[in-house]
């Protein structure tokens, strides 16, 4: 942690600025499509997404946990919940033209009634990419080990091109409240349902941009989300 103020002062100042600091061409560009993508379904009843736990309840049962269940958890619910959360950053705020849509990707690792593997979600659509031995160790998508333990994982990525081109640097801090927000979202949403999870900024998209066609620009991985069953399960 940093403690020197003049310069996270300056650093804050920064993302105030509204000017692109590239090309302003980024609506030219696009990311690498998946063309061997599969499109995922089907899709988990109303009764499979009604909450064990009201608002109130959810907040005060809410924890940041690294301890989980070895169980698997339905892979369909978390796609479900995952595209709603993308469809209200869509429709509250009103970017997706013109700062770029938000994109979730989905490292199911203890999948129930789906594939285990990795899945791409967006407002629109919801796509199975790789089995798990693409992936890889799961260990290597987290700074700490216990990040790999859970169900899985759910990374949130943006385009900070596109993001850039629209407002600067100010549209990158856009980008990353939005990511927030949508992360949050998602993880309240998997604790109303009984299960547990954590927010961690560590994720580590280097070992899995082969696989996500993230660039650090078109495509770059913001927050990210474990999900599973509490260990009491």
């Amino acid at each position: 942690m940093r403690n020197d103020v003049t310069s996270m002062t300056a650093v804050l100042e920064g993302f105030t600025s509204r000017t692109p600091t590239s090309d302003g061409l980024a609506a030219e560009r696009r990311p690498v499509p998946f063309a061997d993508s599969v499109p995922a379904g089907p899709h988990p009843s109303a009764e499979d997404l009604r909450p064990v736990h009201d608002l109130r309840g959810t907040l005060e049962r809410r924890r940041s946990s690294l301890h989980y269940a070895p169980l698997p958890v339905r892979t369909d619910v978390i796609l479900s919940l995952l595209r709603d959360v993308l469809r209200r950053d869509r429709d509250d705020w009103g970017l997706d033209t013109s700062a770029g849509a938000l994109e979730g990707f989905v490292f199911a690792f203890r999948s129930e009634g789906a594939e285990p593997g990795l899945y791409r979600v967006t407002a629109e659509e919801t796509c199975y990419l790789a089995g798990l031995d693409e992936i890889g160790p799961a260990e290597n998508l987290g700074v700490q080990r216990e990040f790999s333990t859970g169900a899985g994982i759910v990374a949130l990525y943006a385009s900070l091109d596109r993001a850039d081109t629209w407002a600067g640097s100010h549209g990158y801090r856009i980008s990353a409240l939005r990511a927030s927000m949508a992360t949050y979202d998602l993880n309240l949403r998997c604790q109303a349902l009984g299960l547990v999870g954590t927010l961690f900024g560590g994720f580590v998209p280097s070992s899995v941009h082969h696989l996500v066609h993230s660039d650090g620009a078109t495509r770059h991985s913001l927050l990210a989300t474990t999900y599973a069953r509490p260990p009491e399960s």
